[in-house]
């Protein structure tokens, strides 16, 4: 009988811990977010698409300021593709929009979308 309690405790133990990890949290952040979507020339080739995502994750690597990025298809709407970054605060936006690596960057982003593009800056509360 003992035996039985102490793996039943156990087995409590384990569920309850299951419990409050597997709970879902949403949890604000503070930080300030930097989106943007555009559509590609015509014309774009598949590899000029590759270039520019290697030279943004590129970018990312030599801009401190910037957090995080996701970059990709829109999929919810055809023909559009789209970046997003996560920066700590609006000091960390304007050192990225100053920043060498931005304009180099930009020289590869410029022959592949259509002028136009549709940016936000969300900063979380």
């Amino acid at each position: 009988m003992r035996k039985f309690t102490g793996l039943l405790l156990a087995g409590a133990l384990l569920f309850g811990a299951g419990v409050l990890v597997g709970q879902k949290t949403a949890t604000p952040k503070k930080t300030l977010v930097h989106a943007f979507a555009f559509k590609q020339v015509e014309g774009t080739t598949p590899q000029q698409m590759d270039e520019l995502w290697s030279e943004t994750r590129k970018m990312a690597g030599q801009i401190p300021e910037i957090k995080n990025i996701w970059m990709g298809k829109v999929t919810n709407r055809d023909g559009l593709y789209g970046v997003v970054m996560e920066f700590d605060s609006q000091a960390g936006l304007k050192t990225y929009a100053g920043h060498a690596a931005h304009t180099k960057w930009n020289e590869t982003y410029s022959k592949v979308r259509v002028e136009g593009t549709t940016t936000l800056d969300i900063q979380g509360q």
